[in-house]
């Protein structure tokens, strides 16, 4: 089946499961919805959150800025959480300033006032080099980030409040997605001082104090955390469940399910849905290693790989052959799928596969390849699917380009300290965005960028992703991002090879789940079809 086409069917099913909130349900002020997430959790700090399970699961318990809602769509759109509502202004400097209003009686869980001091804390404290959050960089277009992370202390990012219900942010340029993603985030939630200095303080019932729709944590036994709302809470009555049971653990019998088996999957076809999600699995070529310097060489190398062939090895129906380097369900800066607007840039016909080998021959005719035995390919060994893809594209490219390659087997830390020091010619890894926009998997191949595996230096290529940061209108700036991924794909240093998804599955009598495309679910909205 061709990827187009899949994806199309993937996501037709999606809105057909999700979408049609509105009118087409009712809430029961008793539900109690059972949401199995087999995965368990390390901590509920939104500073410190990783997974997905552990993200959804603060997305609930806190509240930012703005909020996620169902779109009727099956996705999600921002609307007013604790903001009231927010002005932005440009600035002659070329920065802008978002000034947000909180809500009158925002409460903590414990009857506390929610203020903007507490969102002040959150936002220094997430990019405070002392706090080691994984997540810091979701604030980096924040006017002072930088400073702040090379030791110049917290205070310099620019954010403040001058009074309990006002907040004021300074961006160091334009960031259309800011409003949209960033404030309403997981890690960017708002936070306690007093209650984050207890050590472990978010994985205690007694010490996790949320300010969110489900702030109420009724009880947390073994694997299950069993949240409620309380009519403290301001929308409380238009919420769909009133409490949330949270089980970190595989469940058949739950209302909500993610993560199912392959042999699930192939049982009920008709049923299940395949969700978008921000992983690339990903070549990467070091720039700096002089045997793959030709360019051509680098585009022969991806052409003749077959991603059809490599998704169809793994659960095909949750891995899909990439079509560039944004997958499908990142929307665009005009709020369109990405993927969509731009189409395909990775030609993954079937029946073209033997004229890309053609292709790729002709453009090494007046190419020396690397000597025999010199290419070596990293991957993680203790990832099944990492080491079935290695062995896969090597025997690819020894078969049609008759190029010798040596495996590089790495355990997961190994791997991170050879990504980190350069120490490798081609790598296999996974690559994830931490944005719902483009410029979540763009930015990173930028010269010095820490995430720059690849050790990328492009003048041209900073060039675009500079500018696109200060478009004066989507439609420029989308541009800008579809001619950087362009340049990426053509300089064949990244070559991506398939992108992966999430299987969920909601209870058949039930409506309005939401899903961002980042791996994060809401069940706020969830009611009962009417009969």
């Amino acid at each position: 089946m061709k990827y187009t086409k899949r994806i199309a069917a993937l996501l037709l099913a999606a809105v057909t499961v999700l979408g049609l909130l509105t009118g087409c349900g009712h809430r029961s002020d008793e539900m109690s919805l059972r949401v199995s997430l087999p995965e368990g959790v390390t901590t509920l700090d939104p500073a410190m959150v990783t997974t997905e399970t552990e993200k959804t699961v603060v997305s609930h318990l806190f509240e930012n800025l703005m909020k996620f809602a169902n779109d009727g769509e099956g996705g999600v759109h921002a609307v007013n959480g604790a903001a009231r509502n927010y002005q932005r202004e440009e600035n002659l400097d070329g920065t802008e300033t978002y000034t947000f209003t909180l809500r009158s009686g925002l409460t903590w869980s414990d009857g506390n006032p929610v203020t903007a001091d507490d969102f002040v804390f959150a936002w220094r404290r997430l990019v405070d080099p002392a706090t080691n959050s994984p997540n810091a960089a979701l604030l980096d277009m924040v006017a002072g980030y930088d400073k702040v992370r090379s030791g110049g202390g917290v205070e310099n990012l620019q954010v403040s409040a001058p009074d309990e219900k006002t907040l004021v942010v300074t961006l160091s340029h334009r960031c259309p997605y800011f409003v949209e993603r960033i404030c309403a985030a997981a890690a960017t939630m708002p936070v306690r001082s007093d209650m984050v200095s207890v050590e472990n303080w978010s994985m205690s019932a007694q010490t996790l104090v949320g300010n969110g729709a489900y702030r109420e944590v009724r009880s947390w036994q073994n694997e299950t955390l069993t949240v409620g709302t309380t009519e403290a809470y301001y929308d409380s009555r238009r919420l769909g469940p009133a409490e949330l049971n949270f089980e970190f653990y595989e469940d058949e019998k739950a209302d909500f399910r993610l993560g199912l088996s392959q042999k699930e999957i192939d049982a009920q076809p008709e049923i299940w849905h395949a969700d978008p999600y921000p992983r690339v699995t990903t070549l990467v070529i070091n720039q700096m290693a002089q045997n793959m310097s030709s360019e051509k060489v680098r585009q022969a190398m991806s052409l003749v790989i077959d991603r059809n062939a490599l998704t169809e090895m793994l659960p095909a129906r949750l891995y899909l052959p990439a079509e560039g380097v944004i997958p499908y369900g990142i929307r665009n800066t005009e709020g369109k799928d990405f993927r969509t607007a731009v189409g395909p840039k990775i030609d993954n016909k079937p029946e073209d596969y033997e004229q890309r080998c053609r292709m790729a021959k002709e453009l090494l005719a007046e190419e020396k390849l690397p000597a025999a035995g010199s290419v070596t390919l990293a991957y993680v060994a203790e990832i099944p699917s990492m080491e079935q893809v290695a062995k896969e594209v090597q025997r690819v490219w020894e078969e049609q380009l008759q190029l010798t390659v040596t495996l590089r087997p790495l355990q997961a830390a190994e791997m991170t300290t050879v990504l980190n020091s350069g120490d490798f010619m081609i790598a296999l890894v996974g690559i994830r965005s931490d944005r719902g926009d483009p410029v979540g998997l763009l930015s990173d191949w930028r010269s010095g960028d820490k995430n720059n595996w690849a050790n990328i230096h492009s003048n041209a290529y900073n060039l675009l992703i500079r500018i696109s940061d200060a478009a004066a209108s989507p439609e420029a700036r989308d541009a800008y991002l579809a001619d950087a991924e362009r340049m990426l794909l053509e300089d064949g240093y990244v070559i991506p090879l398939y992108n992966e998804g999430r299987a969920s599955l909601l209870r058949e009598n039930l409506t309005g789940l939401g899903y961002d495309g980042m791996g994060c679910y809401y069940f706020s909205n969830v009611v009962k079809m009417s009969k």
